[in-house]
């Protein structure tokens, strides 16, 4: 029985790389990937050969150069693997060479794989071992599911992949979540899942990465400030926008960070960075209304100190009532009064006005 599929497997794949048919039940994706496998790496659908392992002195240079990356990810790769509550599955992280650089699995599994050469420091690129979650993910640079037999190897069809791009706070994608599992199908919200999961690790990385730059957290409904669904800016003083994630590119309507990087924030809202944090402090650093320059779009912000701890904008001493709302309603407001600097001194106390936030919310934090 096993044999008959693996001949049924191979005589797919020659149809559709060497005949050029086209089956119905074939992902044009997963198509394209064999015509990869074949042409361009000259892999053999029914080899044997496991994939290439870093040495241990290579693992440790690459976990030290990826640990920034590896820190962030673990948390995040650690609840992921708890909501989806299947022994059969593991949750692997993978840069950009296709390196395994860390797996969440039970023992029995990771035992398993391992025979497959699914293991810390193993190359899963495509070109080493065909068409995969991981290995493809990286090639197309968006989400991909795999599912059995949509791998070329025919020793992985007992395997279903499904793999997520993270970016980094440049919108360069620097690593692959994947979900390894020996069900046939992952069900939807597992998908779900590991795409918001792969969202929360670029979202840890923006403030670890920017760690001078004013966290700013903005959404059209203030429920979903702080939480998987917003949009996340890295603002420095000036006013220069450093990193921003998907969210945000795509609530704003700008199709890359390199794009949004030619405004500065009060180009991109009708206030200022000062002002946003200004009016937060005095909300308690709740919600607080936005508009859109050149627009009447309103969302709801929060600025936040920057991670690194202090800052040297100024803030007025009497709360700003009408910041932030459209320039046509902007002419009656009242003059400015001295502004004061708020010092490293103070921050110890801004920050736990912020902690106090945090804890009284029931949001996950993505900062």
């Amino acid at each position: 029985m096993y044999s008959l599929e693996v001949s049924n497997h191979i005589e797919r794949i020659n149809q559709i790389v060497h005949r050029g048919v086209m089956v119905p039940d074939i992902d044009p994706a997963v198509a394209s990937s064999w015509g990869r496998c074949v042409n361009d790496y000259g892999l053999d659908p029914e080899s044997r050969r496991l994939p290439p392992v870093l040495t241990h002195a290579e693992r440790i240079a690459r976990s030290e150069q990826k640990r920034v990356l590896i820190t962030e990810a673990k948390h995040e790769m650690n609840i992921l693997y708890q909501q989806l509550a299947d022994p059969e599955l593991a949750v692997v992280l993978v840069d950009t060479d296709g390196c395994i650089l860390h797996m969440v699995a039970a023992d029995h599994l990771e035992s398993d794989l391992s025979g497959l050469g699914l293991r810390l420091g193993a190359i899963w690129s495509e070109e080493e071992v065909g068409t995969n979650g991981m290995g493809t993910c990286l090639v197309v640079g968006e989400p991909i599911a795999i599912r059995q037999t949509d791998h070329f190897l025919y020793k992985h069809i007992l395997l279903t992949c499904s793999a997520v791009p993270v970016m980094d706070h440049t919108g360069k994608m620097i690593a692959v979540l994947d979900v390894t599992s020996r069900s046939s199908l992952l069900q939807q919200h597992s998908l779900v899942l590991i795409g918001m999961t792969a969202r929360m690790i670029e979202n840890r990385l923006l403030t670890v990465n920017c760690k001078q730059a004013h966290p700013v957290h903005f959404h059209s409904r203030p429920e979903s400030i702080n939480t998987v669904h917003d949009g996340k800016l890295m603002v420095e003083e000036d006013g220069t926008i450093v990193a921003a994630n998907q969210s945000a590119l795509f609530q704003l309507g700008f199709p890359d960070m390199q794009a949004l990087r030619r405004y500065r924030f009060d180009e991109i809202f009708q206030l200022t960075l000062e002002s946003l944090l200004q009016r937060s402090m005095q909300s308690s650093f709740h919600p607080v209304p936005i508009y859109r320059a050149g627009a009447s779009s309103r969302f709801f912000a929060v600025a936040q100190l920057p991670p690194a701890g202090s800052t040297h904008l100024t803030f007025h001493s009497a709360p700003s009532k009408t910041s932030g709302l459209p320039a046509q309603d902007k002419a009656s407001e009242p003059a400015s009064l001295p502004a004061r600097t708020v010092k490293p001194g103070n921050v110890a106390a801004l920050n736990l006005a912020i902690l106090s936030c945090a804890t009284n919310s029931n949001w996950h934090n993505a900062s």
